[in-house]
């Protein structure tokens, strides 16, 4: 096992691909510490499902929401959650999220690109956007393909340059463009982005961003390996120290406000 300090800074629930009505969606009950304490996960911030090509994801975003709730209610030293949006029912969305956010319940708010039908930078968005700048709960925002990235990142400019005070983490997909994310990264501070570790290590140009101006910019994400895989290729990260422990740890720990972790 690991000995060094690492939070997952995006771990989505899994969930059933086959389901077909929203009263099949059985709740996620898995006790996650044992898995997370074998592996030298300290921490895992917890996203709803991936749910975009879920025929009930419109009418079930409250439903979502809860379920972190409860999950990390469970397990509140080790687990920080992610709320849902629904465009359609902005009102309700956004009275949900306040009250999670406030409650201490949920650290944040998550959203999956491909479920934007509207578009990241459309009016109905921009409610969720000015209540989480408001909040100072970081919005995450997830691609699943690079020709979604590629699509949506003009998208993420433009409600980057409107909410300024609004932090966003994005979760691209492998082989994104290291060159592209960089040049987001240094015209938006308060942009940053949720990489595997081998992702990092594959990008020779991000990885010397991360090392020597952006370490305070990357987080770590293990999926799609499992948390035992991902902590054992982070051992072996090409990073110094200082910068290996802000990507592992520390960046996460101060954005979603995790406490200094044991491992025992």
């Amino acid at each position: 096992m690991t000995t060094l300090a690492i939070i997952d800074a995006l771990f989505c629930i899994p969930k059933d691909a086959r389901i077909t009505q929203a009263s099949d969606c059985i709740p996620f009950s898995q006790d996650l510490s044992p898995l997370m304490k074998a592996a030298g996960i300290a921490g895992a911030v917890l996203a709803p499902c991936l749910c975009h090509q879920c025929q009930n994801q419109w009418n079930c975003a409250d439903r979502r929401t809860q379920e972190a709730v409860d999950v990390v209610t469970r397990n509140p030293k080790q687990l920080r959650g992610l709320a849902s949006y629904d465009p359609l029912r902005i009102g309700d969305s956004l009275r949900w999220i306040d009250e999670a956010v406030n409650a201490g319940s949920l650290a944040g708010v998550y959203s999956q690109a491909e479920g934007c039908v509207s578009g990241l930078d459309a009016s109905r968005m921009y409610p969720l956007y000015g209540l989480c700048a408001k909040l100072r709960a970081p919005l995450v925002l997830e691609c699943s393909s690079i020709e979604r990235w590629e699509h949506h990142r003009k998208q993420v400019e433009v409600l980057a340059a409107d909410f300024p005070d609004l932090d966003i983490l994005l979760a691209t997909p492998p082989r994104s463009g290291a060159d592209s994310i960089i040049r987001l990264l240094e015209r938006f501070p308060h942009i940053g982005i949720i990489l595997g570790a081998q992702d990092l290590i594959a990008g020779p140009v991000l990885c010397e961003y991360v090392e020597v101006q952006g370490r305070e910019r990357v987080m770590f994400r293990a999926h799609p390996q499992n948390w035992a895989a991902a902590a054992e290729v982070a051992i072996g990260m090409p990073l110094h120290p200082e910068a290996k422990h802000c990507y592992l740890f520390g960046n996460a720990a101060r954005l979603f406000g995790f406490s200094v972790p044991t491992l025992s």
